[in-house]
């Protein structure tokens, strides 16, 4: 159920192990009720905003860890320590507006009054081995809530406001009770000297540094929705593109769906692939994660109707099919691999003309993944043994001595 500004609706749901966050309405503001058992305990909180008006695209902040703690009219929400250098950090102040017994109803909006930076991908070639307390952040001003909804244990809150430039901006905040999943199986990444997948920030275990690598669990089927807004006669090749990696997994591991009725990019229950319709060529994929074990939880790509190129439907639809393949790797949790040499992998930049081949002769047709793929990915994703050192070359974003081809624009290293 999703509550506008304006409406007033309170239900109750009999959730016992989940968190009893409950839209409701006080005056002109969208409230929120938290359960008093509920403090002090951990919640997962994910963050990603866009800038609607200007050139549609999506960024996420680093998903956090978070406690509410009261200290008398507010909630603090607090990221506990990280490790021993770091201390418990305070990331907003939101003020409780009434109080029974058993509730607090707590005003969201006038606590969430900025987004950090630090988006929630990363790797060592960003930030290092070392989990800096790095805080930066954008200030909102003229905020207000569009929705709060509910998608099982997970509380949605939509809030509209401005940045420092006067932008406006739509927030998109999931906030679930956290529980680790018993049966998700890390990957430690220990360098990028063979291949690159996302990383989870920097963590201390047993006296060292651990990054894990993200990536989803595919013990269910990972599905991807097609939005109503791609085109019919551009579909077939989405779809190719998204399956490609069946192909690199050797299994059906994931599934191309229709997007129900109403469902954009990002959506708390769908990995959407949305279509939007803009000349330039520069598409782009975002994930989010728990950040202690690199699950991916969210996956959104972002598919501008520039990316299917020159010349005819044919050779258009093959360019097409690599630019999914190579959004859909992102969404997987593999890096770019700018690496010279014979072509060995999607994850790469290619002129038009070669991206048309790859497009037909690899992804179109019955022929096997390339091999970095179908390698990286199974070492990573099925746990299948690799001699690291016979993979194909690699070398990713910011690593010394590594590019895209000179004439791409700089500004597509991390998409």
């Amino acid at each position: 159920m999703r509550l506008g500004p304006g409406r007033s609706r309170v239900r109750d749901i009999a959730m016992p192990l989940a968190l009893l966050l409950l839209p409701a309405l006080a005056a002109a503001n969208d409230l929120v009720r938290l359960d008093k058992s509920r403090l002090e305990q951990q919640f997962l909180l994910q963050t990603s905003y866009e800038q609607p008006n200007a050139v549609q695209d999506f960024m996420t902040s680093r998903s956090r860890l978070v406690t509410f703690r009261r200290q008398g009219n507010a909630l603090r929400m607090v990221e506990p320590r990280r490790h021993e250098i770091h201390p418990h950090r305070m990331l907003a102040t939101i003020p409780i507006r009434d109080e029974t017994a058993r509730e607090l109803t707590i005003d969201f909006n006038a606590g969430f009054k900025r987004i950090f930076e630090q988006e929630d991908r990363t790797g060592e070639d960003y930030y290092g081995r070392l989990d800096r307390d790095y805080y930066a952040s954008i200030r909102l001003t003229d905020r207000h809530l569009l929705d709060v909804s509910r998608n099982g244990p997970m509380l949605v809150i939509r809030q509209s406001g401005r940045d420092e430039a006067g932008n406006r901006l739509i927030v998109h905040y999931y906030l679930t009770p956290y529980r680790r999943n018993p049966d998700f199986v890390p990957f430690e990444i220990e360098n990028l000297d063979h291949f690159g997948f996302y990383e989870t920030y920097p963590r201390r275990r047993a006296g060292r540094t651990v990054l894990y690598a993200m990536k989803f669990d595919v013990r269910q089927p990972i599905v991807f929705a097609l939005s109503a807004r791609i085109p019919a006669s551009r579909r077939q090749a989405v779809r190719d593109g998204v399956r490609y990696w069946n192909k690199a997994l050797g299994a059906e591991k994931l599934r191309v769906i229709d997007a129900p009725e109403g469902v954009t990019a990002p959506d708390a229950s769908y990995n959407v692939i949305e279509w939007l319709p803009e000349r330039d060529q520069g598409s782009t994929s975002h994930i989010q994660s728990d950040p202690l074990t690199g699950e991916i939880l969210h996956a959104n790509i972002f598919l501008r109707s520039g990316a299917v190129g020159e010349g005819n439907r044919a050779r258009q639809d093959d360019h097409l099919r690599y630019v999914v393949a190579h959004e859909v790797g992102h969404a997987l949790g593999l890096r770019h691999n700018f690496a010279h040499g014979p072509v060995s992998t999607v994850m790469n930049y290619f002129d038009f003309e070669q991206a048309v081949r790859i497009g037909n002769d690899v992804i179109e047709s019955g022929a096997e993944a390339l091999e970095y793929d179908r390698k990286v990915v199974r070492y990573v994703y099925l746990g299948e043994p690799v001699d690291v050192d016979a993979l194909p070359p690699f070398c990713t974003d910011n690593q010394a001595e590594c590019s895209s081809f000179p004439r791409l624009s700089a500004e597509r290293s991390r998409h």
